[in-house]
């Protein structure tokens, strides 16, 4: 029996890469202890850590990449950019001839900054955009850009002032906000950019404004109070006036365009990039969906599992591929919102949660390994 593990990480406890090799530990030696299971049949398990535009997306660019024995065109590359608040760090990237690939957590992650410092009002952009400069400064005419797991909700507007776009308010002033602005201007440094070709890997499918925005959907996860969001969303409905009317094209509705606080929308708007879901562009590179024909069993995972799982992010990625080639799915996870009917509705054969081991949901968290083993070891009794 071939199991293919494919997890995404259980974000604050286990990275991708940890959470599946706990699972086919625990299940491998789960199976030896069933009685009633033909142990001439062995069982083998395939551990494939995966991401879907967010955190752990380099890695697994550059594990594709190094099977695919392109090792030697591999360079990682490392460049000083401002964080979030505008701090200065270390961001790695990759490069490949002439590709430049960029994982968005790095420099804007919400991972990089301490729960006290959460604020979507003043969180910038502008760091992505320092590190996109950089790969096309050293040559790169193509840029994939993985944007999940950002701390910001500024549209992007942060990454285009590094770009060489310019914001001004009413008065002339330049401006760093997106509420402020209400005129845009080029600079010299933006002809470098318009002859790259960009594509963005989302983990998400969310238009930019409405009741399912970045605004209302994404800035209360990334610090935002009620109050807040609704300045937020007031503030980008004007923002997308201004950037629509400047660029001439109407992005704000699109799937992808809330992605990452908007900047989805401006890599639209003003770079005419690509969108692509980040499970599925990481698929391709990663070669999983030969692996999901060929295994009998997909086993696949996060920390929490709710509606947004199937808006784009793995999971989403994994159910289409299993149904595609008939396969079973099996979801090991923190916990869960979902309800037995959209279990069966989403052909989910069996969902397994921390919670449902553990004495209470801290407990889960703060010790996940322990409790994903046990729920490996005896889902064992279900082969």
């Amino acid at each position: 029996m071939k199991v293919l593990i494919i997890p995404d990480k259980f974000k604050g406890t286990l990275s991708s890469r940890e959470a599946g090799e706990i699972i086919a530990s625990g299940l491998s030696e789960g199976y030896k202890m069933v009685s009633d299971i033909d142990k001439e049949e062995p069982l083998v398990t395939y551990v494939r850590p995966m991401a879907d535009g967010g955190e752990g997306t380099l890695e697994v660019i550059l594990k594709g990449m190094l099977q695919g024995s392109r090792m030697n065109d591999v360079n990682v590359i490392s460049t000083e950019a401002g964080d979030p608040l505008g701090r200065r760090i270390n961001v790695p990237y990759l490069f490949t001839g002439n590709k430049a690939y960029i994982e968005m957590a790095r420099v804007s992650g919400l991972q990089l900054l301490d729960k006290k410092e959460y604020n979507p009002l003043i969180t910038t952009t502008y760091g992505l955009g320092e590190v996109i400069m950089d790969a096309v400064r050293k040559g790169a005419l193509e840029i994939v850009t993985g944007i999940g797991g950002s701390a910001t909700n500024d549209g992007g507007m942060g990454m285009l002032r590094a770009l060489g776009y310019l914001f001004y308010n009413s008065s002339g002033d330049e401006v760093f906000t997106i509420g402020a602005a209400s005129k845009i201007k080029k600079s010299d440094k933006t002809a470098v950019i318009e002859k790259v070709k960009f594509t963005v890997a989302s983990d998400v499918g969310n238009p930019l404004v409405g009741k399912e925005g970045a605004s209302m959907v994404y800035s209360p996860q990334k610090g935002a109070c009620k109050e807040t969001v609704r300045k937020l969303e007031s503030d980008m409905h004007s923002y997308a006036d201004l950037c629509e009317r400047f660029t001439g094209r109407v992005c704000r509705d699109l799937p992808g365009a809330g992605a990452a606080g908007g900047t989805g929308f401006a890599f639209m708007t003003f770079l005419n990039a690509e969108i692509s879901p980040g499970w599925k562009f990481l698929f391709e590179t990663a070669g999983i969906e030969k692996e999901i024909e060929n295994c009998d069993l997909v086993i696949t995972g996060e920390g929490f599992v709710d509606n947004q799982s199937f808006s784009g992010k793995l999971l989403s990625g994994v159910l289409s591929l299993a149904e595609k080639y008939s396969k079973r799915v099996w979801v090991f996870c923190g916990d869960s919102s979902l309800g037995n009917t959209q279990i069966s509705t989403k052909k989910i054969e069996r969902l397994f949660k921390l919670t449902e081991f553990a004495p209470n949901r801290f407990v889960a968290i703060s010790e996940a390994g322990r409790y994903l083993k046990k729920i490996s070891y005896e889902s064992a009794t279900f082969l």
